[in-house]
């Protein structure tokens, strides 16, 4: 016969008792306890001593590496200013040489504007000539005054009558 073990009834969860509460100044003492103290520099240094020197040296080395890339970037930092001090004094000659060019541009010009402007005048001279000197013919008066002179012939035509 096989016995059966009993049936465990179902405790309401309110009939369990709860845990003794502990303080939380002990729960942080009991930690403290039990982290080990940390070992001094000096005898970290003692007790291993090649790693601390290995450790040294590569501080020293990369304290050497940081200091020759610093040096190599001010050398490229001058290497750049050296070339743009030559850029800027080309430039300075080239404005230089573009200036000249325009000064004598402008001279030229003003020299080809007096003559320019003397020609105009002797045009202007000689067209007011050649104006006076029609006005004083007797054509430009007729012709002024609405009559026609007959051709070959230095008198006038009367009005009344066409010409022959």
């Amino acid at each position: 016969m096989t016995a059966t073990a009993p049936a465990r009834r179902a405790e309401p969860p309110m009939t369990q008792t709860p845990d003794p509460v502990t303080s939380q100044a002990q729960t942080v003492d009991d930690a403290v306890a039990e982290r080990p103290a940390r070992p001094r520099l000096r005898d970290q240094i003692a007790e291993y001593p090649l790693a601390s020197l290995g450790v040294g040296l590569a501080l020293a080395l990369f304290t050497l590496l940081g200091t020759v890339v610093v040096a190599l970037l001010l050398f490229a930092l001058n290497g750049f200013n050296d070339r743009f001090d030559r850029l800027e004094a080309r430039m300075d000659r080239l404005e230089a040489k573009v200036d000249a060019g325009f000064a004598e541009q402008g001279a030229r010009i003003t020299e080809l504007d007096a003559r320019l402007t003397a020609q105009i005048a002797e045009l202007d001279r000689k067209l007011t000539a050649l104006i006076a000197h029609l006005n004083a013919t007797a054509a430009v008066d007729a012709a002024l005054e609405h009559r026609l002179l007959v051709p070959g012939v230095d008198t006038l035509e009367p009005d009344d009558e066409p010409p022959s």
